[in-house]
């Protein structure tokens, strides 16, 4: 057998690629399974990523660091080392074949700013700044106006996995819900940038970094993202937005090598603005927090 035959018959695939079934284990993995994983990571980082050649902006390059426009509707990161079409995909290629540092993502959907470590201290750096929150980040958030939005506001509501769809989060009801579904602290500051009559565009930061963050705030707060089908679907205009009006605009970190502080910023794209135009906004302010 080949290694790939070999790394899906470890995996309980059959032939034509579907998992075979077996009962599912609550406990601690088992010796076999533990070296069934420990030889599929090995092989898969055996493979070298895929290379995309789709175009890049550049926001910032250094020795240590690129930080990249990502458009909306492309993945941060591949599924899995065989596939490509991701933003790290484009940034092997842009680098020549060398693999990015992955230090944090942005939703499919999202456009904006995206950081990457091209060394492993760099990374390393950066990395603990997103975990230990030392940096700072702002997006630009076009919310429906469903009701009248003071000129800023703070959305404090714990996240959880959502307990029927692992691809959505959830603000539990109550405090034992928060509770039962092990709940995470999550908080988002948003300010009002320019009013128009069906929206309002926001700068919005996140101080915490859970799955779908401020597209689940601005949904719990009333008035969703504009082209947001998963959080606020029953509130999107007809015809739906092309694309979700979310965008990670300016992001501060301390510099890993210099430890001087950087702030980066991803220019809104065009079709972000013309978004805005459909909304009679002009996209003019830009966020100040940040």
């Amino acid at each position: 057998a080949t290694a790939l035959e070999a790394l899906l018959a470890l995996r309980g695939c059959t032939e034509g690629g579907a998992a075979a079934s077996k009962p599912r284990r609550s406990g601690a993995l088992d010796a076999a399974e533990q070296r069934q994983r420990s030889f599929s990571r090995r092989y898969s980082r055996s493979f070298a990523l895929a290379a995309d050649e789709a175009p890049v902006e550049v926001v910032y390059e250094d020795e240590w660091l690129l930080a990249l426009n990502k458009p909306a509707d492309v993945s941060s990161v591949p599924r899995h080392r065989f596939e490509g079409s991701s933003m790290v995909n484009r940034a092997v290629h842009y680098l020549g074949g060398r693999s990015p540092y992955v230090v944090h993502r942005l939703d499919h959907g999202t456009s904006g700013l995206l950081l990457f470590g091209k060394t492993r201290p760099a990374a390393a750096s950066l990395a603990a700044q997103f975990r230990e929150r030392t940096l700072s980040k702002a997006y630009l958030a076009t919310l429906l106006a469903t009701h009248p939005l003071p000129d800023s506001f703070v959305v404090d509501a714990p996240i959880a996995g959502h307990p029927q769809d692992r691809l959505r989060s959830y603000v539990p009801a109550d405090a034992a819900e928060a509770e039962a579904l092990r709940a995470q602290e999550a908080l988002t500051r948003f300010r009002v940038l320019e009013r128009a009559d069906r929206a309002a565009l926001c700068e919005a930061s996140p101080v915490s970094g859970r799955m779908h963050q401020i597209r689940l705030h601005a949904e719990h707060s009333g008035c969703p993202i504009a082209g947001d089908t998963q959080y606020g679907a029953g509130a999107q205009p007809h015809p739906p937005c092309a694309r979700l009006l979310l965008h990670a605009h300016t992001l501060r970190v301390r510099h890993p090598a210099s430890d001087e502080p950087l702030r980066l910023v991803a220019p809104l794209p065009a079709d972000y603005r013309e978004g805005l135009e459909r909304f009679g906004l002009s996209g003019a302010a830009q966020p100040l927090g940040v």
